[in-house]
C-alpha cells in the first residue's frame, strides 16, 4: 500500500482468503480424511466461522457494489481523501468492531458452546513440548523483521513480473502471491489434520480467512490516512466472484459439521478451476 499498489493490496487478500480455504482446507480434508471414514467438527465453531466468511464478503460487496455504481474507472485506492474514501473508513471500521464483538461472543456470552473437552485433552496432553511463550514471541518478531526486510523487493520483483510478462495483474496477486504466503497456515493445517485435530485445520484456515478479510483488510483502509494512502474497501468484480463462490463452497461442505476426502477433493477441483482461469483467461485490451 506504500508504493500505491492498491489493486494487489485487496488482490492478495482475497488470494490468501482463496488459497486458505480452498486449497490448504482441501489438502488438510483429504488428510484427516486418510485417518477416519468421517472426520466430525465442532457444529458451533465451524458455523461462526463460516458464517463469518460468508458475512464478510457480503460486507465487501457493498461498498464495491456502490463504487462500481458511482465511480468510473473503478480503482481500490487513491492520495486523494474524497468521500468514497469516508465511506471506506465508516465500513471498516464497522466490519473490525463487528469482528471484535465475535471473542466477546465465543470468550463471553456463548463461551461454553464452544468448548471442545477433546481438544483440551488432547492440548493438554502435549503441553510438555511446547515452546515457552517467550520463545513463540521471539520467533514472531524474527519472521516479522524477515518479512519486513524483503516486502520492498517483493514489491518490486511483482512490478516487474507483471509488466515483463504475460501473467496478469489477477493471477499475481490472487492466486501466485497467496501460494507462498500460506505456507505458514498450510504447515499447521496439515500438521492438525495428520493427528486429526480438524477444529485447529479449520481455525488455520477457514478463521484466519475471516480474520484477513473482518480485521487485517479494516486496519489497512484505518492506516491508510496516516501513510497519505486512502485504500478503498472495493473489490474487481472476478476477484469478488471469486471470493464469494468460495465462502459458498466452503459453507455447503462443511454445513454438515463433519467432512470426508470426498469434500476435500470437490474444494480443490474449485480451486483448480479459479486458478486456471486466471492464469489463462485474460481480458481483451
Amino acid at each position: 500500500m506504500k508504493s500505491g499498489l492498491y489493486d494487489l493490496v485487496v488482490l492478495s487478500i482475497a488470494g490468501a482468503v482463496i488459497t486458505n480455504s480452498l486449497l490448504v482446507l482441501g489438502i488438510s480434508t483429504i488428510v484427516a480424511g486418510r485417518r477416519e471414514l468421517v472426520v466430525d467438527l465442532n457444529r458451533h465453531s465451524r458455523g461462526l466461522s463460516t458464517r463469518q466468511l460468508l458475512i464478510s464478503v457480503i460486507l465487501m460487496s457493498v461498498p464495491s457494489i456502490f463504487f462500481w455504481d458511482s465511480m468510473h474507472p473503478i480503482t481500490e485506492g487513491s492520495k486523494v481523501f474524497d468521500l468514497f474514501a469516508v465511506y471506506s473508513l465508516v465500513v471498516a471500521v464497522i466490519v473490525m468492531l463487528a469482528y471484535l464483538l465475535s471473542y466477546l461472543y465465543q470468550l463471553g456470552t456463548h463461551r461454553r458452546l464452544f468448548a471442545v473437552e477433546r481438544e483440551l485433552a488432547e492440548a493438554s496432553a502435549t503441553s510438555e513440548s511446547q515452546a515457552s511463550l517467550l520463545a513463540i514471541v521471539g520467533v514472531l518478531v524474527l519472521v516479522a523483521l524477515a518479512i519486513a526486510g524483503v516486502s520492498e523487493h517483493l514489491v518490486a520483483g511483482l512490478e516487474e513480473l507483471v509488466k515483463g510478462s504475460a501473467v496478469t495483474p489477477l493471477f499475481v496477486g490472487m492466486l501466485l502471491l497467496p501460494l507462498f504466503s500460506a505456507i505458514p497456515e498450510a504447515l499447521v493445517a496439515f500438521r492438525a489434520a495428520s493427528r486429526g485435530r480438524m477444529a485447529l485445520a479449520m481455525a488455520s484456515t477457514v478463521e484466519s480467512s475471516v480474520q484477513l478479510m473482518l480485521f487485517v483488510l479494516p486496519v489497512l483502509v484505518l492506516l491508510g490516512p496516516l501513510m497519505g494512502r486512502f485504500l478503498h474497501l472495493t473489490f474487481p468484480p472476478q476477484a469478488l466472484a471469486c471470493l464469494g463462490a468460495t465462502a459458498f463452497a466452503v459453507h455447503w461442505v462443511t454445513e454438515g459439521d463433519s467432512l470426508t476426502w470426498y469434500q476435500g477433493l470437490l474444494l480443490l477441483s474449485i480451486y483448480t478451476a479459479l486458478f486456471v482461469g486466471a492464469l489463462l483467461l485474460k481480458p481483451i485490451i
